[in-house]
């Protein structure tokens, strides 16, 4: 079961990011707010709901393991005793505050130096202030989906198939990377390393849904606070 979950999963990966119609990070139109740019957006919502909300847990259902969503999963507990063995690690609830402060801060940043630290982000982020709300969308889906897929589902598949949860973060991990590659090799470089601190974050607290509200409060500050502290949002321009 356990191998066909991991094919299922790396399937729907490589179709989320190469799939045809449904493929490869297309870059929105330049042109003024429409149907088209709000198309753009709604598809890129779907395709994290898709293929990594409802395939996570849908091999989640079959397996019969939908509760490892609100409970840590007992497969994991060796990478998770290994984390908190560090010295000096402090509590989740420390961890969580650290990562919103520097959300915080990197927005107030962006108003003196414009310019993302997680390479190219033309595909996913909003260039006028009508289309704020889709970077809400998109902050909040991410951060829920996309933890079930990388922080939950991958790591639990394979460390039930090799018997190392250590070498599931570690797989998942590089492939949360991997998934950002319309970033450019920045954005993989530092979606790695996001995504490395919120394994971190999920295995110290123990719970997923914290990992999901970091991930969130992280993609809100790229989608909505840094373009708005910016000011690099383009001005509606009325029509005529």
């Amino acid at each position: 079961m356990a191998a066909g979950v991991l094919a299922v999963a790396l399937a729907s990966l490589m179709l989320h990011l190469h799939g045809g119609r449904w493929g490869y990070w297309p870059r929105p139109s330049a042109g003024p707010p429409g149907a088209a740019r709000h198309r753009h957006f709604a598809r890129l919502a779907l395709r994290l709901l898709v293929h990594f909300g409802i395939v996570a847990l849908g091999a989640l259902a079959l397996d019969g393991r939908l509760d490892a969503i609100v409970r840590f999963p007992v497969e994991l507990n060796p990478a998770r005793a290994l984390a908190l063995r560090w010295d000096g690690w402090p509590s989740w609830q420390w961890v969580a505050a650290g990562a919103a402060v520097g959300v915080l801060v990197a927005a107030v940043l962006e108003r003196r130096r414009p310019g993302s630290t997680l390479g190219d982000l033309r595909a996913v982020i909003p260039a006028r202030r009508a289309e704020l709300g889709w970077g809400v969308l998109l902050a909040v889906t991410a951060g829920v989906t996309e933890e079930v897929f990388f922080r939950l589902l991958l790591p639990l598949t394979i460390a039930s198939l090799s018997g190392s949860p250590v070498a599931g973060f570690a797989v998942a991990t590089m492939l949360f990377g991997y998934a950002h590659r319309y970033q450019g090799w920045r954005g993989i470089a530092a979606t790695t390393i996001v995504g490395a601190m919120l394994s971190m974050v999920y295995l110290v607290s123990g719970r997923l849904w914290v990992a999901m509200l970091v991930h969130a409060a992280i993609d809100m500050n790229s989608l909505v606070l840094r373009p708005l502290l910016g000011g690099r949002l383009n001005p509606v321009r009325p029509a005529g």
